[in-house]
């Protein structure tokens, strides 16, 4: 049996790109992307003179086997956005709220790839004396009942 579903990341991946609204961020889009699909040092090097960045990747991947039904598990998988910017701290508080507005507003599932997307935590991780802006957020993707292969 083959997985015909989007993995946790591509989930994320997707409702970022197609429901980010530039009106709500001073008309700018954030490159966002998956670092395992980057080059090697990508990562390290970003141009955030003219593009504002948010780097995704998977943290934590768990299972639980609920206590009647041994055929099904229910996944939990936790995805780190890392949002980063020069611009300033009002324009890192913007890309902020919609992160967490698109998260939000995917957050009951599509019923075919996942079932709740859960805005988790947000760390602050800027750095005022290089003016590097940067924050990470916890995204919890959950498949309630998924077979077991």
């Amino acid at each position: 049996m083959t997985a015909t579903w989007l993995e946790g990341i591509d989930v994320v991946l997707d409702v970022l790109d197609k429901n980010w609204n530039r009106g709500n961020t001073e008309n700018f889009k954030p490159v966002i992307i998956d670092i395992a699909d980057v080059t090697p040092e990508r990562g390290k090097r970003l141009d955030l003179q003219n593009r504002d960045y948010i780097l995704v990747f998977e943290t934590a991947h768990n299972e639980e086997t609920p206590e009647l039904l041994y055929d099904f598990v229910t996944t939990r998988i936790n995805i780190t956005l890392d949002a980063r910017t020069s611009r300033s701290r009002k324009h890192m508080q913007k890309m902020e709220n919609e992160i967490r507005r698109c998260i939000h507003t995917k957050r009951k599932g599509d019923g075919e790839n996942y079932d709740r997307l859960v805005f988790k935590t947000r760390t602050d991780l800027s750095d005022r004396s290089k003016m590097l802006f940067r924050t990470t957020f916890q995204i919890e993707v959950v498949i309630f009942a998924e077979l077991i292969p």
